[in-house]
């Protein structure tokens, strides 16, 4: 069977077992009252909605793959243990989670179950190179590759994993934003591992990402606004998780998704320094993100979205097209700095002082 028949199939029965499982997600959530009120600020949503989207994101994730082990994939044990991790991590984010939208967790505790998920992945690796997964090397920008010691691998298997995961959460603050973001980051690894590098494909890698990115599509047209169900924690943890897994798990792309996520990223890097800059905790939640500082500037949410996809989508064929790490690098942080300086410039704009019917009119998105 071709390959990109099997690629094919497995992104149509991920986003089909999505897509199906939505509305019934969407009534069970309606007949329990599972259902996400507009009681915050910051929440841009004005009637209540389903907030347990992540169960079908992870159940046609699950799908997809599934599939695969039924196709002519050959994989190597590594790869199938892996994989096996992966989306135990997956189940543990979105059960965890899931209890976090219906009753409520601490941060604290929440950051608690994403060390927990991480370390489903990482503890393994103590048994032996040939189990588990950490990010243990990877290319220097100027030549040649960065090999780490075991433990500044696995410290660093865990920020990376936990970082992911707070990224998606925090960019999930409007209708299908989460969503398009990692149908973006999906594509451009999907397009890295199936194509690249040259001579020598990982084909067997490439499956997941179309995976995730169909779950992605099956339900993004219930989340496109205005949305019938949101994601939750459970669901924007799961992407973030299953990215920066699907990233590493056959060869550290960190390069490649940190371009294809670069507004995302610096988005949470900046709030968290202007948080601490103000006296305020990082981990409180606030209308502080980029999102919402365009929505008070007037902007409607499905501009905000092709923003973000937009500009995405555009870092993300740079990562695809530049050829050496090193450029890379000057583009993340020439674009950082640039980047840094317009989030600065437009946290100091107060859009409700110079015009209050700018932000209260957002507020009625």
């Amino acid at each position: 069977m071709e390959r990109a028949l099997i690629a094919l199939l497995t992104g149509i029965v991920s986003a089909g077992v999505t897509a199906l499982v939505v509305p019934r997600l969407i009534r069970v959530a309606q007949r329990y009252d599972i259902l996400s009120y507009p009681t915050e600020a910051r929440w841009v949503h004005r009637h209540p909605v389903a907030r347990i989207g992540g169960i079908a994101m992870l159940l046609g994730f699950t799908a997809g793959i599934a599939l695969t082990f039924s196709l002519p994939v050959e994989r190597f044990p590594m790869e199938v243990e892996r994989i096996a991790l992966l989306l135990a991590g997956a189940g543990i984010v979105v059960g965890t989670m899931l209890y976090d939208d219906l009753v409520g967790l601490s941060p604290l505790a929440k950051l608690a179950n994403q060390i927990l998920a991480a370390a489903v992945i990482v503890v393994p690796r103590l048994r032996g190179p040939e189990h588990g997964l950490v990010i243990e090397q990877f290319n220097n920008p100027f030549g040649g590759v960065v090999v780490l010691p075991l433990a500044a691998a696995i410290g660093f298997t865990f920020f990376w994993v936990i970082g992911m995961m707070n990224t998606l959460n925090w960019v999930d603050g409007l209708d299908g934003l989460a969503g398009m973001v990692t149908l973006v980051a999906s594509t451009v690894l999907f397009i890295h591992t199936f194509f690249r590098p040259a001579g020598n494909p990982q084909f067997t890698i490439s499956l997941l990402a179309v995976a995730l990115g169909a779950a992605v599509i099956g339900f993004l047209p219930y989340n496109w606004h205005p949305s019938r169900i949101i994601m939750g924690d459970c669901g924007a943890m799961f992407l973030g998780y299953a990215l920066a897994v699907v990233a590493i798990i056959g060869g550290a792309k960190i390069a490649t998704a940190l371009l294809a996520l670069w507004l995302p990223i610096l988005d949470v890097a900046w709030l968290i320094l202007y948080r601490i800059l103000n006296g305020r905790s990082p981990l409180v939640a606030d209308r502080g993100h980029l999102h919402h500082r365009l929505l008070d500037l007037g902007w409607s949410q499905q501009r905000i979205v092709l923003l973000f996809t937009v500009i995405s989508a555009g870092f993300g064929a740079a990562a695809l097209l530049i050829p050496a790490p090193v450029y890379k690098l000057v583009t993340l942080v020439i674009a950082g700095l640039i980047g840094l300086a317009l989030l600065a410039a437009l946290a100091r704009y107060r859009p409700e002082q110079s015009n209050p019917s700018i932000a209260e009119a957002s507020r009625r998105l």
